[in-house]
């Protein structure tokens, strides 16, 4: 009898608590609401000025580096003539051709795709060794 009331009591709190209908709200046409996003996107070099402070100006300063480092690194060369690097080559492009066959149903697709697999290991192994 006792978990049957609390039951009840623990139903009815259920019911009590659950959030009220909300009242939609007045439909707004699309030119209308590209106005409002295109106003509010619209900073002018004062407003910007006074929202940067120093810890925003360092914290700019340090996303600026991290991106110049990382265009660093990206922006380098391919060096087909490297003998490590000619395997990575061979896998990716024994893969894409692996995955082109596979669209058309080719048998030797799979054989490729082994191989290219075999030439990505033996590069990891190379590299490791460099």
């Amino acid at each position: 009898m006792k978990k049957h009331v609390i039951f009840i009591f623990a139903c009815l709190l259920l019911a009590s608590t659950t959030p009220t209908r909300v009242i939609a709200s007045v439909a707004v046409s699309k030119e209308q609401m590209r106005a409002g996003v295109a106003e509010k996107m619209r900073i002018t070099p004062e407003d910007f000025s006074k929202i940067t402070n120093k810890k925003t100006e360092k914290r700019l300063n340090r996303l600026a580096k991290r991106l110049e480092r990382k265009a660093e690194k990206s922006g380098m060369q391919v060096d087909f003539s490297d003998p490590v690097d000619q395997w990575l080559w061979f896998g990716l492009f024994g893969l894409g051709i692996a995955i082109v066959l596979s669209f058309f149903n080719v048998g030797l697709g799979g054989l490729i795709a082994f191989l290219a697999i075999v030439c990505l290991v033996i590069w990891i192994v190379k590299r490791g060794s460099v």
